[in-house]
């Protein structure tokens, strides 16, 4: 109160201590009044600026400190995939201020020594902006076995167990000119991995068959991707400017494995991850994001280089990319019930490469490998938005996909030189009446040349989605997508060795996906609420697969079949006021099979290929949590859950994990 009493004072419209409010000259009725006795005050009207009002700061402080127990029973490392399976001190802690200027919030938790994350945001009157974050997540991986016998099979480490931990760190940094509209921008990111991984390898010749084995090592898991960016962004007047550099390099400090082989005794260089670097140059124009029309064009120039490290062979540290990409996009809104946009895309990859490779074997070198291509993509856009009333919205959108490689007609690669494709998407949202949601979308594309085996020529896809709540005391959510695919022009052409005629086999395919979901939830009292949810998930793909041989290839029909149900129930229950309860069921079934036909070529047989293929397990899950609040600034929390991996078809991957968590929380 006493700031702003200083502020009307130096406004000079506050009234003297102890003196009557002057009353303007001239003003008779004013006068009369005063000089009637009259209690009424003539006080002008005074607007404060922004930075003169008085902002209330808020501050906050919570804490939690506990201990986790881990209990596995089997591998554990597939029943819980991505947690570190040792017991550990945990704790977390939350601070914020939030002031009229300062804005400052910093957010942390602690597992253990592989899994945590931290936060923390700064914001300086708009001025100076910083965030950080940092965080760490810990992968079990498999250590596969195989059922060939030891002089075909060796394992260097039978007992090992791999995984590895992934930390990724973000720095953001935007500084703003107080007098310029003009902000800089800075920010560095780094992933870094170490653990360890199964490595394995075959050791063929072709000359002696019975001397091939398959090698199983460990291998030494360290490499490090740092990126940094610089640039700044500028309004100037109708149309802002943005340029930023980039640079991201990845280091491989866990070395290249060598070992020795029947064709070369000595230690050969295998298996290399090489280093890489990547940089590049965007510069960008864009309006106003506000009003009816809005426009941005942008350019970019990248190069990609491969830093590669062997000693074996020397050359290949000579290849990269160039690519370059230009953007334009263009947003016309004249109404509120009408909206369009177009968008284009092109870019260009070339490709460099070494002549000649020196490698120490084979004296003079040889070829850099086969011939490179590049490629030209243009992407072109189309979207529109009709809204005639808030109970429907149409949304209607194409894209064009027009791929050109320079370079693949030699026969060096089994792809094509152009390939187009045409994409087309209906969207209808629909509310009839309050609580009922309903959408539809329809989308069909078609692909005159598809790349890869993988790739539709043809495609149909259909959702169905509906969402319905009532009174906030329950609701239903249902959802069906079905999609299928076909592309009847793979082909594949052999090359025997033995010098009989190449084959050229057509390869058809034509796949179903089919995806549906239920959801209900309800809320009998206002303490609790439960809810439950099944899926269903079915991939069927039927094409003829090439087996390859030795000396040619065997066509083959086959049946590829993958599935998946999930089962969940959820309940919370607020006992008391200070007391909260949940619980958490999780079933999950899943299981994928491969069946191919018998060969149409003579006598290869493909028996036993589906027994090895076939997939067939069941994951658990259970979870419960109490919550109890001793006071105000004090709480408890008692944390427990358990997970389980059950291989039906053998004993890989088997095995469940146990965990409790107890914590003591405080908040101010």
């Amino acid at each position: 109160m006493l700031f702003l009493l200083a502020i009307l004072f130096l406004l000079g419209v506050a009234p003297a201590r102890g003196e009557e409010p002057a009353v303007p000259a001239g003003n008779d009725e004013a006068a009369a009044v005063e000089d009637a006795g009259s209690e009424a005050e003539a006080v002008e009207p005074v607007t404060l600026s922004p930075s003169d009002t008085e902002v209330e700061t808020h501050r906050s402080l919570d804490a939690s400190a506990g201990y986790r127990f881990v209990e596995t029973d089997g591998y554990g490392g597939r029943a819980a995939e991505y947690e570190y399976l040792r017991p550990s001190v945990t704790g977390a802690a939350h601070a914020a201020h939030l002031g009229k200027d300062l804005k400052l919030d910093i957010d942390g938790a602690y597992l253990n020594s592989n899994d945590y994350h931290a936060t923390l945001d700064f914001d300086y009157a708009g001025y100076y902006r910083f965030d950080f974050r940092t965080e760490s997540l810990f992968h079990n991986l498999d250590h596969e076995t195989s059922p060939l016998p030891a002089s075909l099979f060796t394992d260097a480490a039978p007992l090992e167990r791999y995984g590895i931990t992934a930390r990724q760190d973000a720095l953001h940094f935007r500084y703003k000119l107080r007098d310029y509209p003009i902000h800089l921008n800075l920010s560095y990111w780094l992933i870094d991995r170490e653990g360890s991984a199964q490595l394995r390898f075959a050791d063929f010749s072709f000359e002696n068959l019975g001397a091939s084995s398959l090698q199983s090592q460990s291998r030494r898991i360290d490499r490090t991707t740092q990126e940094g960016t610089a640039g700044f962004d500028a309004h100037l007047g109708p149309i802002n400017l943005l340029y930023q550099f980039q640079i991201r390099q990845h280091d491989e400090r866990g070395g290249t494995p060598a070992d020795s082989f029947i064709a070369q005794p000595g230690p050969v260089e295998h298996n290399e991850n090489p280093d890489s670097r990547f940089y590049s140059h965007t510069v960008k124009l864009y309006s106003s994001l506000a009003g009816g029309i809005t426009g941005a064009a942008s350019y970019s120039y990248a190069r990609s280089e491969n830093r590669s490290s062997l000693s074996t062979v020397i050359g290949a540290d000579q290849a990269r990319d160039t690519l370059q990409n230009a953007a334009g996009d263009f947003t016309y809104a004249p109404c509120a019930w009408f909206a369009t946009a177009v968008r284009y895309r092109h870019q260009e990859v070339d490709r460099e490469r070494p002549s000649t490779l020196v490698v120490s074997s084979l004296p003079g070198g040889v070829a850099g490998g086969r011939p490179l291509f590049d490629t030209v993509r243009d992407i072109i856009s189309a979207n529109v938005t009709i809204r005639p009333n808030t109970m429907l919205s149409v949304n209607g959108e194409y894209r064009g996909s027009f791929l050109r490689r320079d370079g693949v007609a030699a026969g060096e690669w089994n792809l094509p030189e152009n390939s187009v494709t045409h994409n087309g998407t209906l969207t209808l949202l629909l509310r009839p009446f309050k609580g009922l949601r309903l959408r539809g979308l329809y989308g069909y594309s078609t692909t005159d040349n598809p790349s890869y085996g993988t790739s539709p020529e043809q495609k149909h896809e259909g959702q169905v989605l509906a969402s319905y709540t009532r009174n906030g005391r329950w609701g239903a959510t249902a959802d069906y997508r079905v999609a299928r695919e076909w592309n009847n022009h793979i082909t594949r052409t052999t090359n025997p060795l033995d010098g009989s005629p190449s084959i050229t086999y057509v390869l058809p395919a034509d796949r179903v996906l089919a995806h549906a979901a239920a959801g209900l939830w309800i809320s009998p009292t206002e303490r609790l609420v439960l809810s439950g949810t099944v899926g269903f998930l079915r991939n069927r793909s039927d094409q003829a697969v090439l087996f390859a041989s030795v000396l040619n290839g065997y066509q083959a029909a086959s049946d590829y079949i993958s599935q998946g149900e999930l089962y969940s129930l959820n309940a919370t229950y607020h006992a008391a006021d200070s007391v909260d309860l949940s619980l958490a069921l999780q079933e999950l079934h899943s299981r994928a099979e491969f069946k191919p036909g018998t060969a149409t070529d003579g006598g290869f047989s493909t028996a036993g290929v589906r027994e090895l293929s076939r997939v067939k397990t069941i994951e658990r899950s259970l979870s419960a949590r109490a919550d109890y609040r001793v006071s105000r600034h004090f709480a408890c929390v008692l944390d427990y859950s358990f997970r389980d991996y059950d291989n039906r078809d053998g004993t890989l991957g088997e095995g469940s994990v146990h965990v409790v968590s107890a914590s003591v929380k405080t908040i101010w």
